[in-house]
């Protein structure tokens, strides 16, 4: 777990609570994705997957602290849930996964009440789009719903 202030995180870099354009505040609260595209990284043909139009679930939760966990749930999978803590880059959304300490990745983030909209991750994120077992390098791109 990564603690940080306002100002500077304790890895010595100026992610902060508030960004730019969006402070954490806002965003704080539960999430319902009405989109929740994964769009393949992976040489070969390109794949891409929404899961809620395939009808499984994305939620997210947001604590005003920037700790975070998302649920992705696909249809006949289990849940699979993420956990991390998220910071602002000026007015980029930074994502510390718990389950990689030490890294994060970029995203574009864009709040208009009550939606939002995360994208990005150049090929940091997974998915097994084949059905092998064998997660693949993918983008995201989420349309969440406050609930």
């Amino acid at each position: 777990v990564f603690a940080c202030s306002d100002d500077e995180d304790d890895l010595g870099f100026d992610f902060t609570i508030d960004g730019t354009e969006i402070a954490m505040s806002e965003i704080a609260g539960n999430w319902n994705a009405s989109k929740a595209i994964f769009d393949s990284r992976a040489t070969g043909p390109v794949m891409q997957v929404d899961v809620v139009d395939e009808g499984g679930t994305v939620t997210m939760n947001i604590q005003a602290s920037g700790q975070f966990s998302i649920t992705v749930t696909e249809v006949g999978k289990p849940a699979d849930t993420s956990t991390g803590l998220l910071r602002f880059d000026e007015d980029l959304l930074v994502i510390f996964f718990d389950d990689d300490p030490g890294e994060w990745e970029y995203f574009s983030i864009t709040h208009t009440e009550p939606n939002l909209f995360i994208n990005g991750g150049n090929g940091s994120e997974e998915f097994d789009f084949d059905g092998d077992g064998t997660d693949e390098p993918a983008d995201v791109d989420f349309e969440f719903v406050r609930i």
